[in-house]
């Protein structure tokens, strides 16, 4: 209610804040804390015994607004209403964040994040407000006495974590001590995650310190379990070690058993396997879910009980997936939610095409990639070739997932190869491979897809002559980074809702990766979408929503521009009215899809390939799986 908390009892309700207004919001998050920091449209966690509240305060009253035309909502209006949001840019203002503590038997709050109220060591203002994002709050008490809180600067190459020991007769006699400072000596960021989970003491313990664990990257630059030890000397012990990572928010402290399970790429970069490991033992790590064959991959993810007795699990492929109740105590048991059967029997009737996976080279650097080909391929034969990209810093594309989307349609109905490469910048492959590519987007990425696509290009089933390259969001920013390349690998390029210029797209996503414009002004201007000779030499789709609230039209109205300054023709431009990222109003999703068929249909078989699809498929009468 206007952006305030209240708590509510069965018999009466409590207002905790009174500062709340259109511009200030206080335990849920503005738009670029629940896109990029948070995930989560809660700002708010409770202690253990519900005594206190920790909220962050986010002001965005600086924030520049973007302002969306809105033209469909109301066809009867002379004039398109107007959608305005709080967006930051790379480079303007952010909110400004800051972290509270509420006691509700004294009705009094205090500010842990600037020291207000708190007895702050020095540390805690070398942020400054302006200069501040607070990424992770956990309790580290089964009570209120401790609360754990990450903070870094701006560009996110700085890091603090500290922890506030709550005083609960006088909140106002809290302290803040410094727990970890990690600042990576790679030249690259840190990873934004919700990781930090409290250890319990057991039993015949005598420790006093607070222990919590957490998932950081360790010398090797692999993300591992880590337990911090939080006393006068902060103290880091490595449960898990290897060229291989643990997958942020998947891990589940067993207080009761002394056991951690979590989701790792220990196997394979492609699969996720669910493991144990006791907090005693860094040497008993088992695998949960590993088939007996190596030869045999899978994926899983997991989540457990609050108790940690029982977990859904969750088989995501390469096979038909499933959903089964498991028990930590009984490997016997297995309760299924869901086996997928009339799936199963319905895929039975098609003949789906074939996934391969393979390890490719580029700049002495050892990339995966996933190529699938039609059922009836024949490697006596040459085929069209599609490359889907996306490419973004820590994304991942290339899996054993169960997949049935356009891709799959492409490769199915169309007759075409489809290929997938996660190239430098993607994630599980530790952070050598990540962040090379910090300051510099769309630069080593382009070089690994071109290099991919020439890889492709000279195998003797491949037609040269008929390769695409595809993808939405930052996939979209991908491609046509690629077309700008004016490589001549790829002749045809589609781009849905790209980003052509990192200087409006939002500040927290865009400075992680490139730091501010005024620090990295040539890194920006090379990243951006200037170069038009390659436009010349290749067909290029553009879509683009124009209610996009994430990836805003501009990026396309700028780039349409800079085509028609430079006189520019072979391309199309398909707008979508009102439709945001996902490009779903007004059955638009169907008809983007639509449209990416007939225009890869036209730029490999010109018209008599189109009427050749249309007479065995009628006008893509067939099933085209839309993609979120």
């Amino acid at each position: 209610m206007n952006n305030n908390i209240y708590v509510t009892d069965l018999i009466k309700h409590k207002q905790v804040t009174f500062d709340g207004s259109k511009t200030v919001f206080n335990g849920i998050p503005d738009w670029v804390y629940e896109e990029e920091v948070l995930a989560s449209n809660f700002a708010l966690w409770w202690a253990p015994d519900s005594s206190h509240l920790a909220y962050l305060r986010l002001d965005e009253t600086s924030v520049p607004e973007y302002h969306l035309q809105m033209y469909t909502r109301d066809r009867n209006a002379s004039y398109p209403k107007q959608d305005n949001i709080k967006y930051p840019k790379a480079g303007a203002p952010n909110p400004l964040v800051s972290l509270h503590i509420y006691s509700l038997s004294t009705d009094r709050s205090i500010t842990a994040s600037t020291g207000s109220g708190a007895k702050a060591l020095s540390h805690i203002k070398d942020f400054k407000e302006t200069n501040r994002l607070i990424v992770d709050v956990a309790w580290a008490t089964e009570s209120h006495t401790q609360l754990l809180f990450k903070q870094t600067n701006r560009i996110q190459d700085h890091e603090y974590t500290n922890m506030v020991n709550i005083d609960s007769v006088h909140l106002e006699n809290s302290t803040i001590q410094l727990v970890r400072e990690y600042k990576p000596n790679d030249g690259g960021w840190i990873d934004i995650a919700q990781n930090m989970v409290y250890l319990p003491p057991t039993n015949n313990s005598t420790k006093v310190d607070v222990s919590y664990l957490d998932i950081l990257d360790n010398q090797d630059g692999f993300s591992h379990l880590a337990i911090i030890t939080a006393g006068k000397k902060s103290k880091i012990t490595w449960l898990t070690r290897g060229n291989w990572e643990v997958v942020a928010g998947t891990v589940q402290v067993d207080s009761k058993r002394q056991l951690v399970h979590f989701i790792s790429t220990e196997r394979s970069p492609h699969e996720r396997h669910l493991y144990k490991i006791s907090l005693k033992d860094p040497h008993s790590r088992t695998c949960v879910t590993c088939p007996e064959n190596p030869e045999e991959h899978a994926y899983y993810s997991a989540s457990f009980s609050p108790k940690s007795g029982y977990y859904i699990l969750n088989y995501e492929g390469p096979g038909i997936p499933n959903i089964v109740v498991r028990k930590v105590d009984d490997d016997a048991f297995s309760a299924v939610l869901q086996d997928n059967a009339e799936l199963r029997a319905l895929l039975e009737d098609y003949d789906l095409p074939q996934t391969r996976m393979k390890t490719i080279s580029s700049d002495g650097f050892e990339m995966t990639a996933m190529e699938v080909v039609p059922a009836n391929f024949d490697a006596r034969k040459k085929y069209p070739v599609l490359f889907h990209v996306y490419g973004g810093p820590g994304s991942q594309l290339v899996t054993h997932r169960f997949e049935l989307n356009w891709q799959t349609f492409v490769a199915s109905q169309l007759g075409f190869i489809v290929v997938t490469v996660d190239g430098r910048g993607t994630g599980f492959k530790g952070r050598k491979y990540r962040v090379g590519v910090r300051e510099r987007l769309g630069g080593l990425e382009t070089i690994d897809q071109v290099n991919a696509g020439k890889h492709w290009a000279k195998l003797d089933y491949v037609d040269s002559y008929r390769m695409a390259i595809w993808g939405w969001s930052y996939g979209g920013y991908m491609t046509t980074k690629v077309i700008e390349s004016n490589d001549g690998v790829f002749s045809t390029g589609m781009a849905v809702a790209p980003v052509t210029d990192w200087r409006y797209y939002d500040s927290v996503y865009t400075e992680r990766y490139m730091k501010t414009p005024a620090l990295n002004p040539k890194g920006y201007e090379v990243s951006a979408v200037n170069n038009m000779t390659g436009f010349r030499n290749a067909r290029y789709l553009l879509a683009h929503g124009t209610g996009d609230d994430n990836v805003h039209f501009q990026h396309t109205a700028i780039l349409v521009d800079k085509f028609t300054l430079s006189d520019i023709h072979n391309y199309r431009v398909q707008i979508y009215p009102d439709s945001n990222h996902a490009i779903r109003h007004h059955n638009a999703n169907k008809n983007v899809y639509y449209l990416l068929t007939e225009f890869l249909l036209e730029s490999f078989g010109g018209h008599e390939y189109k009427h050749i699809y249309r007479e065995r498929h009628g006008q893509f009468s067939g099933p085209l799986p839309s993609e979120d």
